[in-house]
């Protein structure tokens, strides 16, 4: 495993799991869905979907890795 495949999973990670929680948290609260009396749900619905997310970024790496070692 090289330096350029560890630094690249890290951006990976951060723009594709990451900005995508994030996206889902914060466009909740500017179409006015996410309000104080149901933040802890949209937490959930938010820390689901990272989940998912993080799931496709552990297929998408695993199979970069594999075509690598190639």
């Amino acid at each position: 495993m090289d330096n350029d495949f560890i630094l690249d999973s890290g951006k990976k990670f951060v723009w594709d799991v990451l900005g995508g929680t994030g996206a889902i948290w914060g466009s909740s609260e500017v179409v006015c869905l996410r309000n104080c009396s149901n933040q802890p749900l949209w937490r959930y619905i938010s820390g689901g979907a990272g989940c998912i997310f993080f799931g496709f970024y552990l297929k998408e790496r695993i199979k970069t890795y594999e075509t690598r070692e190639k």
